[in-house]
């Protein structure tokens, strides 16, 4: 197994302050193998998931977001990853997992009733999306006028791992 890479995000539902929690890993495999069974242990071995896992173009694979749930963080340590190929060998990692600072809780605020956007600092990411998920510029620098077209907001801190959803 080469190039392992994991990240936990942190989501942040606005107003109502609910976090999840979610770790995100990918890897690459020296085998032709397309697609893989893939399992993830907790540091304490209480929770597991069991995934199937495609390789893309580059032959890298890119599990779906894992969680434990809306208001519960996912622990720090040390995770176990089993590849399952379909011929049956199996391939073990450990991945060491840090767990992002908490959120900064004032550096976004949605006021509902005047559907104003307010966003303190300048390395956010803002995005914006109607009800049929297309994208939707907003016009504004860290103060935005929400129009009633968009559905869902969603301002992010890539290099945090840091996001906030916003459904207006």
């Amino acid at each position: 197994m080469l190039n392992v890479a994991s990240r936990v995000h942190r989501l942040i539902d606005v107003p109502s302050n609910v976090q999840t929690s979610t770790l995100n890993i990918s890897f690459t495999l020296a085998s032709e193998s397309k697609t893989v069974q893939v399992q993830v242990k907790t540091p304490d071995k209480q929770q597991q998931w069991i995934v199937a896992a495609e390789a893309d173009e580059e032959g890298n694979y890119h599990l779906p977001p894992l969680s434990l749930g809306a208001g519960i963080d996912l622990p720090a340590g040390s995770y176990t990853m089993d590849v399952l190929h379909k011929d049956g060998q199996t391939l073990a990692e450990s991945l060491a997992v840090t767990i992002p600072r908490t959120a900064v809780s004032d550096a976004v605020s949605y006021e509902q009733k005047t559907r104003t956007l307010t966003v303190r600092s300048p390395l956010a990411v803002v995005e914006a999306y109607d009800e049929e998920g297309s994208r939707i510029a907003l016009e504004g620098d860290t103060v935005y006028e929400i129009p009633a077209t968009i559905q869902r907001l969603l301002v992010g801190f890539p290099e945090e791992g840091l996001f906030f959803r916003i459904e207006p």
